[in-house]
């Protein structure tokens, strides 16, 4: 896959922290390699040895870790931890994110949209299966000369359940938002913003 050209929100979200900045799920570099050629100093954090192999080839100097999120402790904190890709879907991944933030710290994080899901056929991207949980797709990438399809089964975290989601990892929502100029429900994903503490503490 060619890298991102589009590094909103998290240029924006990683030139507003006290760097380093914590990455979540780096894989092979699609977004971190634009963002450390904008200036972001990156930790990256992934379970896959081949995908870090070539984030290492791609990113000499980042600190990279193999490890899974439900296990993570790194003994440190960080000011921003970013996870750009559906894979907080979990309660003890949600855990394993939030015991690395600092006192204050945000967690951003992207998830699956299942508005949009359930909504019908969208251009490169077929519902084979969808449960309000779970969902089955096929999504056409196209590369210079050539296009794949790729199926993918994914879990679904709806906006309304978000709330009570962050507070069992005693997160508390800061702000939920679509793409740029799309209404929440209409946004193929959607981005999380929260911080420690629970909703009811001031």
């Amino acid at each position: 896959m060619p890298d991102a050209t589009d590094l909103w929100p998290w240029l924006e979200l990683a030139r507003a922290a006290a760097p380093p900045v914590l990455y979540l799920g780096i894989g092979s570099g699609r977004l971190a390699v634009p963002l450390a050629h904008s200036g972001v100093q990156l930790v990256g954090v992934d379970s896959h040895p081949q995908m870090l192999e070539r984030s290492a080839e791609r990113l000499p100097g980042t600190e990279l870790i193999l490890e899974g999120l439900e296990r993570l402790e790194l003994n440190r904190r960080f000011e921003l931890v970013m996870v750009p890709s559906n894979i907080l879907y979990t309660l003890e991944r949600l855990r394993g994110a939030a015991r690395q933030l600092a006192p204050g710290g945000r967690l951003a994080f992207e998830l699956a949209n299942p508005h949009w899901l359930n909504a019908g056929e969208h251009a490169g991207v077929r519902v084979l299966r969808f449960d309000g949980s779970e969902a089955r797709l096929e999504i056409d990438y196209v590369l210079p000369g050539r296009t794949y399809t790729q199926a993918a089964d994914i879990s679904l975290i709806w906006p309304e359940e978000i709330d009570s989601f962050l507070s069992d990892a005693n997160l508390r929502l800061e702000r939920m938002f679509g793409h740029q100029d799309r209404e929440l429900t209409s946004s193929p994903t959607y981005y999380v913003l929260a911080r420690p503490g629970l909703a009811h503490e001031h």
